[in-house]
Parts: structure tokens; C-alpha cells; sequence
């Protein structure tokens, strides 16, 4: 089997499995990497030390994986169905967290797919996957592999999925065909920069995190800096993404295990800060909610402020 028939039955696996997305790119640094460099030394990064700590793996696949050849980037559409969209516009919860983790779902999905590389397309490969836990520059690495182009967001965005979809990717030694990448459509529009309340995109695909909703809520441990607005958000934010033409007329994701459950469908900004820590801890179980510890859950609340 050569590298094209290895890629295209991988890519019809990974659609089996339910991934909208999917695309190879060589196992070398993106070039992305320089510009990432270039944030961190901006202290752009604020309290997330751990990209600072495993910077120079980012940069060099055969870190995490010796004698990688290719990177399999993968796609999952979590975008709301029109039933539950108008939720966006008001809801306290980014829709990324509406659902049962991420992390768990993309996490069999690659397992399943690693295993069908290495044992049945290419028996003896070796493969590593990642889901945003990994020190893996995932957008430079999307991007690369045709699954879409970076947003003035600084997201990636697909011209037919928008950007309301998760990324995975699986590093192999396993020889694959590469994408190409595909063309910047955003040309002149700025919607997501103007809907930015709190001028966290400082300029197109520049983002100042100290200063987004998604860190404050999801990645600053600390009490908030003076002043800082969450704008009714608990936990992430959607803003910039709603306001982007591609994901207007986005088909809805497919996966039921990203569809809100009846307790989040309910949740309003009172009923979070009522919350004792035993109830926080059983509302976010299975949940991307996880990641926030309960004093976080109450200062985003508006609660335990210092």
C-alpha cells in the first residue's frame, strides 16, 4: 500500500468514526512556531506557564514521537443544532463545555483510528495522539494539513464547518500523503475582532490572552485583575465566533455526546453561585468544566472575588 491509499482510507476511517475533518502534513515544525516564540515572549501567554515550560517540544514532533514522518490532523463539529443555537447569544457556558468532555470523546475516536493505522494499514507503525493536553501546535498543524486556515480569531476556520469544531491529531512514523493547505478567506472582514468586548484580539491573529474571557474564566487561577469583565460568562466565551460569517450558515455537529444536557440547558449566573462545591463537582463531572476548580466556579460566579 503506498502513502496515497494509507491516507485516503485513513481519512474514510476517520469519517466513520464521525471526524467532519481530516488531512496529513510532514511531522516538521509549522510555521507557526516562530510567531508562537514571538507570543510567549510578549507574556501573552499569562498564567498558563506549562506552554512556556514545554515550549521547545512544539517545535519539533520528533520530541514527542522519534522518528515521526506525518501528522494526521483530525476534525469534530461540536456546533450547536439550530434547536439549542440560540442559546449562544446569551448562555453562560461556552458551548465547547455543553457536553460530555471532549477530551474523552476525541480520545477513543484517535485511539480507535491510531489502532487501525498500525495494525491494519500500516502493520508495526508507530502513532501518538493528542487532544489539546499535548505540547503539539494543533492550528499550526490543521492549517497545514488543509483542514482550514487561521482566523483573525487567531481559530481555525473551515470555509463549509466554520470554527465550532474540536482538533486532534495522531504523530506517526507511518509515511503519509500531505494536504495543501488551503487559502485565507477572511480578506477584509474584521467581525470577530469588532465583537471582542474586551479588545482581547489586539490585532488580526493576535491574541492578548490576560485579556480574553476564555483565560480569565477557564486559565486564570488567581483572583481577577481590577476591572476585569467577564461579560455574564462562567466559563469560556463564545463571542468571536458567532459573530463570523462562516459560521452562520454551519451545519450542526453530528456527535451526540457534545449536545447540552438538561442541567446546562438550565443554568443561569443565580443557580451557579447557589452551587455548594458537591454539586459543582457532580454538574461538571464528564465535562470540559472540569478544568475549573471550585473557588474559580464561585469567583466567575461573582462570588469569592478578593
Amino acid at each position: 500500500m503506498n502513502s496515497l491509499e494509507r491516507t485516503q482510507k485513513l481519512k474514510q476511517k476517520a469519517s466513520e468514526l464521525g471526524f467532519e475533518l481530516s488531512g496529513a502534513t510532514p511531522a516538521v515544525p509549522p510555521p507557526s512556531y516562530p510567531s508562537f516564540l514571538d507570543w510567549l515572549q510578549k507574556g501573552y501567554a499569562g498564567e498558563m506557564a506549562y506552554l512556556e515550560r514545554r515550549k521547545e517540544a512544539r517545535g519539533n514532533p520528533q520530541a514527542l514521537l522519534p522518528g515521526a514522518k506525518s501528522v494526521f490532523c483530525v476534525g469534530l463539529s461540536y456546533n450547536p443544532s439550530p434547536e439549542h443555537s440560540p442559546l449562544l447569544e446569551k448562555h453562560p457556558i461556552s458551548c465547547y463545555a455543553w457536553g460530555r468532555d471532549y477530551h474523552q470523546v476525541l480520545g477513543e475516536k484517535l485511539e480507535a483510528l491510531s489502532d487501525y493505522l498500525c495494525r491494519k494499514l500500516s502493520p508495526g507503525a508507530r502513532a501518538k495522539w493528542y487532544v489539546d493536553t499535548g505540547p503539539v501546535l494543533e492550528r499550526g498543524y490543521a492549517a497545514q494539513a488543509g483542514l482550514g486556515w487561521r482566523g483573525k480569531n487567531t481559530l481555525l476556520l473551515n470555509r463549509r464547518f466554520g470554527s465550532f469544531f474540536f482538533l486532534g491529531e495522531i504523530l506517526t512514523d507511518a509515511e503519509l500523503s500531505a494536504d495543501a493547505p488551503v487559502d485565507d478567506l477572511c480578506k477584509t472582514c474584521t467581525a470577530c475582532l469588532d465583537a471582542c468586548p474586551t479588545g482581547a484580539l489586539e490585532e488580526p491573529g493576535l491574541l492578548n490572552a490576560v485579556k480574553c474571557i476564555s483565560y480569565l474564566t477557564l486559565e486564570h487561577r488567581s483572583p481577577l485583575p481590577e476591572g476585569a469583565a467577564l461579560h455574564g460568562y462562567l466559563a469560556g466565551c463564545d463571542l468571536c465566533q458567532t459573530a463570523c460569517p462562516y459560521n452562520a450558515n454551519a451545519p450542526a455537529g453530528r456527535e451526540k455526546a457534545f449536545e447540552p444536557s438538561p442541567e446546562i440547558l438550565g443554568l443561569t449566573r443565580e443557580t451557579a453561585a447557589q452551587m455548594s462545591e458537591s454539586d459543582f463537582k457532580e454538574f461538571s463531572r464528564n465535562s470540559a468544566l472540569e478544568r475549573i476548580k471550585y473557588p474559580m466556579w464561585l469567583r466567575n460566579a461573582g462570588l469569592g472575588r478578593e
